[in-house]
């Protein structure tokens, strides 16, 4: 138990009349009921996130962090009390980032001493002491990627494999510890990819005493949608055991053929995952088969990792980084879920996840379950925030210097009209000047104070601008602060106006959405089959509604398989994009 000494040993005060009771005795009393809290907490709830703590962008280099609460690794609640909005300077850890593509937002347990007060009678150098101790978090940023093995144990995946592993992907094999002779069983393959690595496509082979199969053979493929934009997911397949109980072996019976493909990259390796399964003769066998390995040191493993709120992929600038885009919680390091009884069938698991929707489609759930894993899984469709669009106009304001001495004298121009007509618009002023080592003209933009100085590149005119907007009229009138002497007689300035408008008409007619439906014209027998395939661009609903046209022309289902009827003729089959269902594409089929 040395690896545990912050659960155990659980020992408590014995109290009894004449006892002196001293620091050491009131420490005893509150890790006794800090120690049982959280080894219920770990064993009981498991770690993860209890709510909240969704992390998104708002803007290029700022962090929204939503409330919430998690209980880490070692059973402490971790609580954000009120959102973060965090710029990424400020969070500890960015200089790491730097020159990196992708990133991490961690979040761990913290504690901050308060209330420091002089402890009378201390030994010299421990007079100054902390009256109380404030539980909380802390946030912070790491280039380093998760030690996944590690990772996917404390997640309760134990028996994983890293497949492979680059800046542009990595690959983990989880398979379960033991399955059932005869009966499917799920192995899961979780992609950590960057926003630029080009599509996935991966294959894993072997022969295997474990899988059933016609030849023998352990086949994993996977193919990802290059119009999906998912930067952690996991590709699950499921397999069959073979009627084998007893067998204790390896999944792979003498390592796998791995073969990826990244865009025009290719790479094939032979490896030893090294996953050893446990086939049962039945389900109760199973059971007592997790009941025996299921001990305390599987279930405290993991003390010291984080929770990964998001991963992030950077853009790296001059000295600094920005945001392209966060992935939230990536690993779905929630709280593990209780069972469910429903209807007869043992729900063990429920899984979700999220899909982004353009702001003016409905939102939409669909749900599937696994009999043989008893998993439940819900896809949600939520629609993102409305868009803004903007309207822009520039012009120029030329303003007359005044006679006479002009040092720390002031303009105005007159009232004039900025072109976006009545409502609030955001104006941006500049300065134009001659950069007599360019031989051209300049505008200057910011602080009047940067460019000032003998080794300074350019010399602008030290003057400072300014604008009052009236928003009821659509007009403006600009100001000029002069600091020092200014040659010639009249400045010009330089004014951006921007104005936000959301008009959701016109921008849905911007919109290119677009369905085509493969191939085109096709024959067929009668009553034979043939499967179209449709593809969606313009919205990350890819899902389709399929339909014939003609009365008696067949049918198909909703995967596109198309089943001919039995009287021979040319068939319309007819496409429905389900994002928009103005969006259709149709093909003939010709029945012979």
């Amino acid at each position: 138990m040395s690896d545990h000494t912050d659960f155990f040993p659980l020992e408590r005060n014995r109290y009894f009349y004449g006892k002196l009771l001293t620091v050491r005795d009131f420490e005893v009393e509150q890790q006794y009921t800090r120690k049982n809290l959280r080894l219920m907490n770990r064993l009981n709830a498991g770690p993860g996130v209890l709510c909240g703590l969704g992390v998104s962008a708002s803007d290029d280099s700022t962090l929204l962090i939503e409330s919430g609460a998690a209980l880490d690794y070692s059973g402490r609640m971790v609580v954000l009390e009120e959102p973060a909005l965090r710029k990424l300077q400020m969070l500890d850890g960015h200089e790491e980032l730097l020159g990196k593509d992708t990133g991490w937002l961690c979040l761990t347990y913290d504690e901050t001493a308060l209330e420091p007060v002089n402890a009378v009678g201390a030994a010299p150098g421990e007079s100054r002491q902390f009256n109380m101790t404030r539980e909380g978090s802390r946030l912070y940023l790491t280039a380093q990627p998760p030690e996944y093995r590690g990772l996917m144990e404390a997640l309760g995946r134990e028996n994983t494999s890293v497949l492979y592993s680059s800046e542009e992907v990595t690959l983990v094999l989880a398979a379960p510890s033991a399955v059932c002779a005869g009966e499917e069983f799920s192995v899961e393959v979780l992609v950590v990819r960057n926003e630029r690595t080009p599509p996935v496509h991966f294959r894993l082979r072997s022969e295997s005493l474990i899988v059933e199969s016609e030849d023998g053979t352990a086949r994993l493929e996977f193919r990802e949608n290059g119009q999906e934009k998912r930067n952690v997911y996991t590709a699950r397949f499921q397999l069959k055991a073979r009627q084998s109980a007893g067998t204790d072996g390896m999944l792979f019976s003498d390592g796998a053929e791995l073969d990826i493909e990244l865009g025009s990259h290719r790479y094939k390796n032979y490896i030893n995952p090294g996953l050893r399964l446990r086939v049962c003769g039945s389900w109760e066998e199973l059971q007592r088969w997790h009941t025996a390995t299921d001990n305390l040191e599987r279930n405290l493993r993991g003390r010291d990792t984080p929770i990964y709120l998001a991963k992030l992929e950077l853009i790296q600038s001059t000295g600094s980084f920005f945001l392209s885009s966060v992935t939230s919680l990536p690993f779905d390091q929630r709280r593990k879920q209780d069972t469910v009884t429903t209807g007869g069938s043992d729900i063990k698991a429920v899984t979700a996840s999220v899909r982004s929707l353009e702001y003016w489609q409905r939102p939409d759930v669909n749900a599937s379950y696994q009999h043989a894993t008893g998993m439940l899984h819900f896809d949600f469709g939520i629609p993102s925030p409305e868009q803004y669009d903007y309207a822009i106009t520039h012009g120029t304001v030329d303003l007359t210097m005044p006679g006479g001495l002009r040092v720390n004298s002031r303009v105005w121009s007159d009232e004039v009209q900025h072109g976006l007509g009545p409502g609030a618009v955001d104006v941006r002023l500049s300065i134009e000047f001659s950069d007599v080592r360019r031989a051209e003209t300049a505008l200057y933009f910011g602080n009047t104070e940067i460019f000032r100085g003998k080794s300074a590149p350019v010399t602008p005119p030290w003057v400072e601008a300014a604008a009052v907007v009236y928003p009821e009229r659509g007009t403006m009138r600009i100001g000029l602060w002069l600091h020092d002497v200014v040659e010639g007689n009249r400045l010009t300035v330089h004014y951006f106006a921007q104005k936000p408008e959301r008009d959701t008409s016109r921008l849905l007619a911007n919109r290119q959405l677009g369905l085509t439906v493969t191939p085109e014209f096709s024959r067929v027998s009668k009553r034979g089959k043939l499967r179209l395939e449709a593809a969606v661009v313009g919205s990350e609903d890819k899902a389709v509604l399929w339909s014939v046209k003609d009365e008696n022309g067949g049918a198909i289902d909703q995967n596109g398989l198309y089943t001919a009827p039995e009287q021979a003729g040319t068939y319309e089959i007819v496409a429905t994009a389900r994002a928009d269902n103005s969006v259709t594409a149709s093909v003939f089929v010709i029945v012979e």
